[in-house]
Formats: structure tokens, C-alpha cells, sequence
């Protein structure tokens, strides 16, 4: 039979014979397709015809009938794993997708790969035998089979927790530093993050910042909003108010909160974030502050919007832009002498020590210059994150 001819060319099981056909008949699995075209090629064409046994399969050779051993090499390597959901790949070689193909030529329309049947069967049992879930889009643990070399790796889907921290001293960076000097302190990814290690046996972490603050600035009010991220964690039912306990155990320095689960997605919401914030910034000044001259001054910042150069202290590590920034209000809270208390909401993004000292004219127009003489930034705090606010 014409039809046929291509898997008469080789020899076959009846379960490869019946995936060429695999989109014909809803209700049958392909051993029974193959029995079919079997029947009809015994009938039509050459009486009592087989296909060959699976394990003389030229292409499968018989692996279906050792789901059982891919079962337990699944089952060896995931036990000391904690998921729920799982996903079934494979790699076949080279020369076995090259003869599937073959056989398959001009029924591709109707046909499915030997890789799609064996995720499938092999999800089955795993799913029927051990109660998790079979997941295509975002399984905690995905398997990847090698049937060329017969082995098997783990991807382990990352742990995400959500929160929000509040950072109460200056000393401390938001991210671990990279050249880490024997006195520098501890960085709130670490402070969050080395926690979680112990709560989920995770083989690293990476804490993922709604934008992050100055090293010496403080995170105050209602804090900033973070992911961190447990790498290839054993445990993923932590329990989340120990864990918070336990990282707040260093509250001289920091404070985290609303801890939930979550997703890779919310590490994308986040950086794509963009909310105004409030500052509470001390200045200083060489001369005694005109209070009268200050006022004047900051009432031309209501609404205004300033232009600004990527900062000289920054420069060496971001690329070298012009961005606009509106500064929507700056209120005098105190005046005293040389010093002064500021409280300024701004756009994110704005370098706030440089709106007060101008950055040699790399902020424009700048507190500074708009005072008309120089002022600096002695200390800052963020003290609102206006999020969810028009």
C-alpha cells in the first residue's frame, strides 16, 4: 500500500507505526493506530504481516517497556526535593529523529515525535505514582532525560518570596558587594538572604530590589517592596513567619514584612516599578541658611523639572545620560543655624543629593544654584515609597 510504504522501509514497532498516525482518533493510544494499520496492510496488501517487536524497534527500541526504570531514576533524584508540580524533557539522538522523520514523511500533518509520546507516558506514571501534577508552564522541578546517554539532570525551579524591607542604618549596601573587604558590613541580600538558605536548603541567592537606595541612605517609613530568590531549594513550604523572625533577629538594621509567596513574574513587576518618593534630607551650608532666601528658593521647585546628568559618583559604573526628573514639592522642616531639614517628593529616579548640590552643573536647575550658594546633602532618608498613588 502506498500509503503505508514509508513504515514498510523499516522496521517498527506497532506503537512508532501508530504515532505517524497520532492525531487520527481521539479515543485510541498509538499501539492501538499501529494494530490498525497493521490489520489493514495484513488485509490489503500483504497477508499476514507484523510490525516488529518493540524491543527490535529501529527507532524506539523498546524504551516504552522501561518506563518503570525511568520512573526510578526520577524518583532516586528528586527524593530529597520538595515540589508539587513537575515536567517531563527528553533528548533522543540524532540518527533516531533522523529515521522518525523518515518513516513520518508526508503524514507529518497526522504524526507526533517519539520525544512528545515519551514526556508523555513517563508524566503519566510519575504523576499516577507519586500524586504531583503534570505542568508544561512553570513546574517546579522539570526532568530532562537524555535517552542517548541515558541519564538524567534537574532543573529546579527557584524559590520567590516576596516582602518589603526597611533599612535602618547607613553603613549597610542593599546587594552583596563584589570585592567584599574584611570590615564592610553585611548587605541586606545577605542579611535576607543567607536565612533562606537555611529555612530552604537552597544552593544560593539573589535579592531583587523595587530600585534600591544609596549605601548610607536609609529605607524608612513604608519601606521598599523585594523578591528574594532562593536558588535550587530542597524545602519550598517554609514557614514564613519564622523565617521573617529569624532575618529580623539584626532589627538595629533592618526590618522585612508582608512576606508571600510569589513568581519570577513579580521579580519583572517589580523593576518596572516606577513610583514617587519622599526624602527627609539634612543640608549644610558655609554660611549661616537665610530662611527667607531658602524658601523662595524651593517654592520655584514645586512642579518643576530638572535635568540631569548621570551623577560623577555614579559615572564610572552607569551609562553617561541627561534624564529628566520633576520634583514635585520641597518643604522646609527645620532651619538651624548652617543646617537645615528638607522634606522633597520627586519623581523616581532623581538623584536627590545631586538636586541639592547641582553635581557641578550636572543637575540643572539644582537647589544649590537656584539658592545661589553651595549646599550638601549631610544626610537622606527615604520616608515613603507613594505606591498605588496618582
Amino acid at each position: 500500500m502506498v500509503i503505508f510504504q514509508n513504515l514498510l522501509s523499516h522496521r517498527i514497532c506497532v506503537r512508532c507505526a501508530g504515532r505517524v498516525y497520532a492525531r487520527v482518533g481521539s479515543d485510541l493510544d498509538n499501539s492501538t493506530r499501529g494494530l490498525i494499520i497493521e490489520f489493514l496492510i495484513s488485509v490489503l496488501d500483504k497477508p499476514g504481516f507484523r510490525f516488529e517487536s518493540e524491543d527490535n524497534c529501529e527507532i524506539c527500541g523498546g524504551i516504552f517497556r522501561n518506563l518503570d526504570r525511568y520512573f526510578n531514576m526520577a524518583s532516586d533524584l528528586t527524593q530529597d526535593y520538595e515540589y508539587d508540580t513537575f515536567l517531563v524533557g527528553s533528548t533522543f539522538d540524532d540518527k533516531t529523529v533522523a529515521l522518525e522523520s523518515s518513516v513520518q514523511k508526508g503524514a507529518e500533518a497526522h504524526s507526533e515525535s517519539i520525544k512528545k509520546e515519551f514526556n508523555r507516558e513517563l508524566g503519566k506514571l510519575i504523576s499516577s505514582r507519586t500524586g504531583k501534577e503534570f505542568e508544561k508552564n512553570d513546574p517546579d522541578i522539570a526532568l530532562q532525560f537524555n535517552l542517548k546517554y541515558d541519564s538524567l539532570k534537574l532543573q529546579i525551579k527557584s524559590l520567590y518570596i516576596y516582602g518589603v524591607y526597611r533599612k535602618f542604618r547607613r553603613d549597610t549596601p542593599q546587594t552583596r558587594w563584589i570585592h567584599k573587604e574584611y570590615n564592610q558590613s553585611k548587605s541586606l541580600e545577605e542579611l535576607i538572604g543567607e536565612p533562606l538558605i537555611i529555612f530552604s536548603n537552597a544552593t544560593d541567592f539573589r535579592l531583587h530590589g523595587a530600585g534600591r537606595e544609596d549605601v548610607d541612605v536609609r529605607m524608612l517609613g513604608n519601606g521598599r517592596e523585594f523578591v528574594i530568590e532562593g536558588m535550587n531549594p530542597k524545602v519550598r513550604k517554609i514557614d514564613l513567619e519564622e523565617y521573617k523572625q529569624e532575618v529580623n533577629r539584626n532589627s538595629d538594621i533592618l526590618e522585612i514584612l508582608n512576606l508571600e509567596f510569589t513568581d519570577k513574574k513579580a521579580v519583572k513587576s517589580l523593576k518596572e516599578s516606577s513610583y514617587t518618593k519622599t526624602y527627609l534630607a539634612r543640608i549644610s551650608s558655609i554660611e549661616t541658611i537665610d530662611a527667607v532666601k531658602l524658601h523662595t528658593s524651593l517654592d520655584k521647585f514645586t512642579g518643576k523639572v530638572i535635568y540631569q546628568r548621570t551623577p560623577l559618583r555614579v559615572s564610572g559604573r552607569r551609562s553617561d545620560l541627561v534624564r529628566a526628573r520633576t520634583v514635585e514639592e520641597v518643604r522646609v522642616l527645620e532651619i538651624n543655624g548652617k543646617q537645615a531639614s528638607l522634606e522633597i517628593r520627586a519623581q523616581a529616579g532623581t538623584y536627590i543629593k545631586e538636586l541639592v548640590n547641582g553635581d557641578e552643573g550636572r543637575t540643572s536647575p539644582s537647589i544649590s544654584e537656584i539658592y545661589g550658594a553651595p549646599l550638601k546633602v549631610e544626610e537622606l532618608d527615604v520616608i515613603k515609597i507613594h505606591r498605588g498613588e496618582k
